[in-house]
């Protein structure tokens, strides 16, 4: 059986779940790619209005 990984549970208990993935990017997505980082939280805020 596998671990359910952060990302899966987060999904399955988010109300509208979006699993989005920042190319190119390590474990510094907030400040080696802020700009995308930013979109993505802020279409994930605006769903969740």
């Amino acid at each position: 059986m596998r671990r359910q990984s952060t990302s899966d549970r987060m999904k399955a208990e988010l109300p509208i779940p979006e699993l989005v993935t920042i190319k190119g990017d390590g474990h510094m997505a907030l400040m080696e790619h802020n700009q995308p980082f930013a979109e993505a939280v802020s279409a994930f805020c605006t769903a969740c209005t």
